[in-house]
């Protein structure tokens, strides 16, 4: 019952934030879905990410909503309504079909079964990180390749808009006590994603809300442009190296050796860690 009463409330605070007229009531609604994110998350047992949820979906964001609110001009826009029918037509038809197919697919047939009956080779212990970064890696591959190039194509154009600040000694000095510790607990979330829930993407979205909070505050990293933009790339870089070094020894483009399979996918997902949030953080300077 109580799964279904957070389940409810999520999708009516979801509801609210997309529909509210009131930019401020939107952003409150949507700090409590995040909140609710976060007690699905306990739910789950798992309690890391429902801290990293609450964290960043309910404080960290709020804080961002609340003080980009400030200053911006509401315009309403109403789309047509054969539009809204169209997307409601076309969401109805996938519901139907997703349903139509959890309902008769056979057991045999099911991605999952067949996950947990290769998982022991993969490496890992989680069957998320498995899907990801082993099963299919290619995908994983792409799409770090498309977002890495897609940010050197919007560099090459040499954006500049205006960088948010709020000057405030607490929030200074908070973000700058507690970026180290929420940087160490991104790096535990993505270790975490090898045996649990978690992963590079979840912990790279707790350090991008650090580093958010650090250039909110005024304050940069104390590192120069250049590293920073490596660093938001690396993921792609570390991912190809290893993809040809196994092809190179024989064992194939992302075919992981068993004995190396665990190594392997942690240094990957360190490195997809450290790009997120360097990449978030380089959006959040004006250069995205």
């Amino acid at each position: 019952m109580l799964d279904i009463i957070i389940g409810l409330l999520m999708l009516l605070s979801a509801f609210a934030s997309l529909h509210s007229k009131d930019l401020l009531k939107s952003g409150v609604f949507f700090v409590v879905f995040g909140f609710m994110s976060g007690l699905l998350w306990i739910r789950l047992s798992a309690p890391d990410i429902a801290m990293v949820e609450i964290i960043l979906g309910s404080a960290i964001t709020s804080i961002l909503i609340f003080k980009l609110s400030r200053g911006v001009r509401d315009i309403a826009i109403k789309p047509k309504l054969w539009r809204r029918l169209w997307a409601g037509a076309g969401s109805l038809v996938l519901f139907v079909f997703l349903t139509f197919y959890l309902f008769t697919v056979r057991e045999e047939e099911r991605v999952g079964g067949l996950v947990f009956e290769k998982l022991s080779l993969s490496g890992v212990e989680s069957p998320v990180t498995a899907v990801l970064l082993n099963f299919r890696g290619y995908d994983t591959l792409l799409e770090v390749g498309v977002i890495t190039l897609a940010v050197i194509g919007i560099l090459a154009l040499e954006p500049k808009r205006k960088i948010y600040e709020w000057n405030d000694i607490v929030v200074w000095r908070f973000s700058k006590i507690f970026l180290p510790i929420i940087a160490l607990f991104s790096l535990y979330i993505t270790y975490l994603g090898a045996f649990s829930v978690g992963g590079a993407f979840q912990g790279g979205s707790l350090l991008a809300g650090g580093l958010a909070f650090l250039s909110l505050s005024g304050q940069k990293l104390p590192i120069r442009e250049n590293p920073t933009l490596f660093l938001a790339m690396l993921s792609l870089a570390v991912f190809v190296a290893f993809a040809f070094a196994y092809a190179l020894v024989g064992h194939g483009f992302l075919t992981y050796p068993l004995e190396l399979s665990t190594l392997s996918i942690m240094l990957i997902e360190i490195s997809i860690c450290i790009s997120t949030g360097m990449l978030l953080y380089i959006a959040i300077r004006g250069r995205l």
